[in-house]
């Protein structure tokens, strides 16, 4: 589980995305050219977020990619959090799975921000709800399990009748946090949050269920009908989780669960309300096989659609973002393409998914297609966006995009990643058409 973000995930270019001009007029700018968003929640407690939110899920991740270890220093992670503040990001994405103890890291960066700046505000998104990884526990959670699990578990010759050691277990083997009662729910959501309060040493602003109920046996989802959307959410709001954050999200979610839980919390007031929804969204489509187990994408005619889940802010993450996979000498998605089979020849668990997700032969059309885009958008316009740019921005300028999560791991990547809000602003409907389908 270690080895998967949440939130964005692999490295291949971009992320972003951006409002139409009804939404823009909304938006706040900044005089560094960040624009903020105001949230709020069911108790009208209200807060302008950077529509760009940092994501720490590989700055601290020596192995990430390629055949040479990254070298990972305090003072290197420390100096990208203060350069994504001084560009206008008040909102950093973490977990307590992530790799390279990066919460608790990022929880010592805030509060010596904080004290040598006490009026700048900070905020802070976290996650919960993923399933436990089984293949590191190496037997069953405590409590209800899901029979439909179990019952694979054996056939697959994995669990042995009547024990809960799994001593065999294949990676990419999870049971679900958020199956059961609306107790037990509570009881595992509470100790997850334990350590994220602990980590950052308060509550966090925004948290997000980065799963929905679900189990998985080698990366591949076990069929089964899902716990209710009401037997979470009654849990989530309950007095022990509810006082320990202030937004509640969901990220991974299939849409028709978002519009339920969206139905919920307008009919019980008791309910917390759903502020966020975090889907995978990107230029590079996933295929059939998501680059996560239970990776759930939204389309490019999704978010053209203002309204496509109306009522909840709408935060994609990409595999793009910041530190791009194709970041690579020509031919840049050939070689790509061989560094990710040789790791997932090695192997490796991430690279297993990623390989097939990512590299598929419409996504090297749509990456031919946005590089010859680029170089005659700059010819046209006097502009010198690199690609990588110019698939964020693709993101930014879709309708529904009101957030984006990002993955840079270098000043000059997060740098490059912030001007692409300004690129967003001239691409029109039809260009982002182009980009997606070509000439139909």
């Amino acid at each position: 589980m270690k080895r998967i973000s949440a939130f964005l995930l692999i490295t291949l270019l971009f992320f972003s995305a951006f409002l139409d001009a009804n939404i823009l007029f909304a938006a706040e700018l900044s005089a560094n050219g960040m624009e903020y968003i105001e949230v709020r929640n069911e108790k009208n407690e209200r807060v302008k977020f950077s529509r760009l939110i940092l994501g720490t899920d590989h700055l601290a991740q020596e192995d990430w990619y390629g055949p040479n270890s990254r070298k990972i220093t305090e003072q290197g992670i420390n100096e990208l959090l203060d350069e994504a503040v001084r560009l206008g990001i008040n909102l950093f994405d973490t977990s307590p799975i992530y790799v390279g103890d990066i919460e608790f890291r990022l929880g010592k960066w805030i509060e010596s921000y904080r004290q040598k700046n006490p009026g700048k505000k900070l905020y802070t998104l976290s996650k919960g709800g993923f399933p436990f990884d089984l293949y590191w526990a190496k037997k069953l959670p405590a409590g209800e399990n899901a029979f439909c699990l179990l019952e694979m578990l054996k056939t697959k010759g994995i669990m042995a009748e009547g024990y809960t050691d799994l001593p065999n277990v294949p990676n990419g083997t999870y049971a679900s946090r958020l199956f059961g009662s609306k107790e037990l729910i509570i009881e595992r959501v509470s100790e997850e949050l334990g350590h994220t309060m602990k980590n950052l040493k308060t509550y966090p602003d925004v948290y997000l269920m980065h799963r929905d109920d679900g189990d998985f046996i080698n990366f591949e989802p076990v069929k089964r009908s899902q716990n209710s959307v009401k037997t979470i959410m009654e849990a989530l709001s309950s007095r022990e989780i509810r006082e320990k954050y202030t937004f509640l999200g969901w990220s991974n979610w299939k849409p028709h669960r978002i519009t339920r839980s969206l139905a919920l919390a307008k009919k019980q007031t008791d309910l917390a309300k759903p502020v966020f929804n975090s889907p995978y969204f990107s230029l590079f489509e996933m295929s059939e096989r998501a680059i996560h187990a239970g990776g759930v994408q939204v389309s490019h005619e999704d978010m053209q659609d203002e309204n496509f889940l109306k009522g909840i802010k709408m935060m994609p993450y990409s595999p793009l973002g910041g530190i791009s996979i194709l970041d690579r000498p020509e031919p840049c998605w050939e070689n790509a393409r061989k560094d990710a089979r040789r790791k997932y020849a090695q192997g490796d668990p991430y690279w297993k998914n990623v390989y097939h997700a990512i590299f598929t032969c419409a996504n090297e059309e749509r990456y031919n297609r946005v590089v010859r885009f680029t170089n005659d958008f700059n010819k046209k316009h006097k502009t010198s966006y690199a690609v990588d740019q110019m698939a964020n921005a693709y993101a930014l300028a879709h309708k529904r995009t009101d957030f984006l999560v990002i993955g840079p791991i270098t000043i000059e990547q997060l740098r490059r990643t912030v001007a692409a809000l300004k690129l967003s602003k001239m691409l029109t409907r039809e260009d982002l058409d182009f980009l997606y389908y070509g000439n139909e």
